[in-house]
């Protein structure tokens, strides 16, 4: 009986871990290459299967590298997933004021067509990507990333990181996703946002410069056509702080200052 038990609780715990591994893998870029194991796999089996003897000794003799070569196509994968699991679970992310300037923001630059990179760091630091930009250390505020946008300015290019209501640096360089492949209409600014989230637990917000599109990027996925509602979710459901606390007050798409001009030329 005591071993129908251990049994059954193995085997419980052992379709929870496969299942929310595949959930996990399914979210990144590495679904096609987990395919292409699944085939090597079947192969190998088939090869056993059919005593197809000199087949089943290369399949022996590879595992090793075989091995060696998912540690290095998952590694980005590898390094998220034990993030994960050594997460401090502490309150993370901004205030309900401060994801308000945020939206805001997003907004005005979005209206404006003047690209934009955010990330707001949560619960693993993004202090060797801050060292790579320069230090502001303020008080996040809408008119402070609209400043450090404009275009031609010396902080336009690069990313914004905000941790907790402060802007520590801008104009940081973040990693880029090669793995994937992404659309035409698409540039460098979500590349970098889907590397770094592919590595990070931030929450990325970008703004396009060519058509003002408002676009989110978490756990190596990218959300495009988010508007002001979508952002006040996002920036809820993410940040540890209630939705409902963000629709209070005025709306986050505010008349701005004219910090940024109307008629910018790309970037």
């Amino acid at each position: 009986m005591i071993r129908i038990i251990t049994a059954g609780v193995e085997i419980l715990v052992l379709s929870v871990v496969f299942y929310y591994t595949l959930i996990f893998f399914r979210q990144t870029g590495a679904v096609q290459a987990l395919r292409g194991l699944a085939i090597l796999g079947f192969g190998f089996v088939l090869a056993r299967v059919f005593r197809l003897d000199v087949l089943s000794s290369l399949f022996v003799r590879g595992f090793p590298f075989l091995f060696l070569a998912i540690v290095i196509i998952f590694q980005g994968e590898l390094r998220r997933a034990l993030s994960e699991l050594g997460r401090r679970r502490r309150f993370s992310g901004v205030s309900a004021s401060a994801a308000k300037e945020v939206i805001g923001a997003a907004l005005e630059l979005s209206r404006k067509k003047i690209g934009g990179l955010i990330a707001i760091e949560r619960d693993i630091g993004l202090g060797d990507w801050a060292r790579s930009g320069v230090p502001i250390n303020g008080r996040v505020t809408k008119e402070l990333l609209l400043s450090i946008f404009v275009p031609s300015g010396p902080l336009h290019d690069g990313g914004v990181i905000i941790r907790g209501d402060t802007v520590a640096a801008a104009a940081c360089q973040f990693p880029f996703d090669k793995k994937r492949e992404i659309g035409s209409s698409l540039g460098m600014r979500h590349n970098s946002a889907l590397g770094l989230s592919e590595e990070t637990d931030a929450v990325l917000i970008v703004v396009s410069e060519e058509t003002g599109t408002i676009s989110s990027a978490l756990a190596g996925h990218l959300d495009r056509n988010l508007d002001e509602e979508k952002l006040r979710n996002l920036l809820g459901k993410n940040l540890h702080s209630s939705p409902e606390r963000f629709r209070k007050g005025k709306s986050a798409l505010a008349p701005a200052a004219d910090i940024v001009r109307s008629d910018p030329k790309p970037g």
